[in-house]
């Protein structure tokens, strides 16, 4: 979205041949932010509603049958508080209230609640470079809406 990331094989390498390079290697700096921030982290954050950040899902997506049975496990329990590995805690929650974090294993396909301008980045890295190396997912690579962000100019 806002944020642009360069993962360009021949700017890796030239930037790895010169590490010490004071404004990052080879002067390669592999993200870069544009003026759409705002409208990005309204997107983002939703109102404050939890959500499974992107890299997390690409994880959980390629077992979505069991990532289903253990969230049917977990609903069941009786709980109104939950505190979460990263970013504000605790936060105050229902059962349905968490489900509604995992909307995504009940799709045909990978939805984040992010811009898909965001998650671009994830997904071409997926069907890229790391393609050889990251378990298939029956939902597919991340996708989520358009929301017309404009990317920041390559440097």
């Amino acid at each position: 979205g806002s944020g642009r990331g360069d993962l360009e094989l021949q700017r890796i390498i030239e930037a790895l041949r010169t590490p010490t390079y004071k404004d990052g290697w080879g002067g390669w700096k592999p993200f870069s932010w544009g003026e759409d921030e705002l409208k990005d982290f309204e997107t983002f954050s939703a109102g404050g509603k939890p959500t499974v950040l992107p890299i997390i899902q690409i994880i959980l997506s390629r077992n979505s049958n069991e990532m289903r049975r253990w969230l049917d496990v977990v609903t069941k329990w009786n709980f109104n508080r939950v505190v979460p590995m990263h970013l504000d805690a605790p936060l105050s929650l229902s059962p349905s209230e968490f489900e509604d974090a995992f909307l995504f294993l009940s799709t045909s396909y990978n939805k984040v609640r992010f811009c898909d301008e965001d998650v671009e980045f994830l997904r071409k890295a997926e069907e890229g470079p790391l393609n050889f190396s990251v378990y298939k997912t029956p939902l597919g690579t991340l996708r989520g809406d358009k929301c017309g962000i404009q990317r920041p100019p390559r440097n």
